[in-house]
Formats: C-alpha cells, structure tokens, sequence
C-alpha cells in the first residue's frame, strides 16, 4: 500500500520584519518568558505544504482501481464521501496525507496495496481574522494574496485610537502551538522599505492593539486559546465573538 505524493504547496513566502533588536517593534524574537501567559512559539519562518479544510475540493485518483476515483468537497465536519467507504476524515492534512489516509482506508475494505493520488481542485474560502482597533472586526475573505496593512484595510482600516507601530499576527505553527509575529505598519502607511512583509495565511489573526502589544495576552486568552487546530470551523465562532 502506498499513496502518489504530488507536488501541492501553498506559496506563502514570510519574509523578515526588519531588525530584531528594536524594543517597539522585535517583540517577536522576545522569550517566551517575556511575555507572561499565554506563552508565545518561536515564529517559524517556513513555507509548508497546504492543509486542507471544509469547503476545499480535492481530486482523489486511485491508479489501482480507476472506478473509485472521485472529485470529492470536504464537508464541514472535515470528511469526504468515497466509493464503497464511509465518510473519511481528511481535514487538515496535506495531499499526500490524504492520499495515505485514503488508501489505509481502501486497504482495510476492499482492495489491495491500492495506490493513491490526490491533488487539489478547488479552494474554499480563504478566511482570517481581523480583531481590535478596527472599524469593522470579524471574519474577512481574502480574494488572493495579501500583506498584514491590506487584511487591517479589509476589515474597515484603523480606529484612532490603534497602535499601529505594533500590530500582531497570530498563527498556529505546524505542532499546534500559537506564534505570534509583529510587524511595523505605521512604517508601511508611509511605504518605508522593510515594512509589513509578510504574507498572511488562511486562518491567520491580525489583532490591532490600543497602545501595546501586552494587550493581546487578553486577546488570546478570551478568544484564541485552547482551539487546536485552529480551523474554518473555529474562525467563525471567534470573528462571531469579536464582531459581537
């Protein structure tokens, strides 16, 4: 048994902040112990392979029985609907952990060694958060590739009363665990080099703090805290929260 692994990455290149010495503005590159609680991953800069989740549509190709193939929408519980199995749960993993998945399943049933591929069809929304001293906070859909200014600008931009020399982007790293980024968009209002590079990642939060990025320890505790994994599912019960 073994699955076709295929080449389906998200292109989400994180490009470096600026110095990491500023005291305003490297808040990110503090130890976790700096922080208090919650306690804050390491930012991991990489580029890992797409995960998917409810309302992504994937081509599932079994070589070995080409009857079975299917176009397959991942439902809102995160699972898919396959020939001769019951529903299989696929949300958040990659192509080719679903292609494994997949074929465990079928090798269980009713074929042998079967060989699987799966490969992207269609996207679901692209959705992350936008919480704090913004006009309109929630849910926002990204339409394509975005920095941290354009999500902010999305949601309605800045109230007066934002920080914007300290806006923070949080992510869930591959392990789980919550990492938090700061980026300087006072600078990139004013279109300095080195200002808001980084791209943001479906399911991201963007929190607009009042003075500092202290703030947004309550932020985390009283919405983000204890969702792992952070899904489409979760985003929606948080942007609701904060909306509301």
């Amino acid at each position: 048994m073994r699955a076709k692994t295929t080449g389906v990455f998200l292109a989400a290149l994180l490009l470096a902040s600026g110095p990491s010495g500023c005291a305003s503005h490297g808040a990110d590159t503090a130890p976790p112990e700096a922080w208090g609680q919650p306690r804050f991953a390491a930012w991991e800069q990489t580029d890992p392979a797409y995960r998917f989740y409810p309302g992504d549509t994937i081509e599932v190709t079994v070589h070995s029985a080409p009857e079975l193939s299917r176009t397959a929408l991942i439902g809102p519980d995160g699972r898919i609907s396959l020939p001769m199995l019951a529903d299989v749960m696929v949300a958040g993993q990659t192509d080719y952990e679903i292609a494994n998945t997949v074929a465990d399943a079928y090798a269980r049933n009713v074929l042998v060694d079967p060989i699987v591929e799966v490969r992207r069809s269609e996207l679901g929304p692209q959705n992350i958060i936008v919480g704090g001293e913004v006009n309109t906070p929630g849910l926002v859909e990204m339409s394509g590739p975005v920095g941290a200014l354009e999500a902010v600008m999305m949601a309605g931009g800045f109230k007066n009363t934002a920080a914007r020399g300290d806006v923070v982007v949080l992510r869930r790293s591959p392990g789980g665990e919550m990492m938090m980024h700061t980026v300087n968009l006072h600078d990139a209002l004013r279109a300095r080099p080195g200002a808001d590079q980084i791209q943001i990642r479906r399911h991201d939060i963007i929190f607009v703090p009042r003075s500092t990025v202290a703030e947004v320890n309550v932020f985390v505790e009283q919405y983000v805290m204890g969702i792992i994994p952070f899904d489409q599912a979760m985003s929606y019960a948080i942007a609701d929260a904060i909306s509301n």
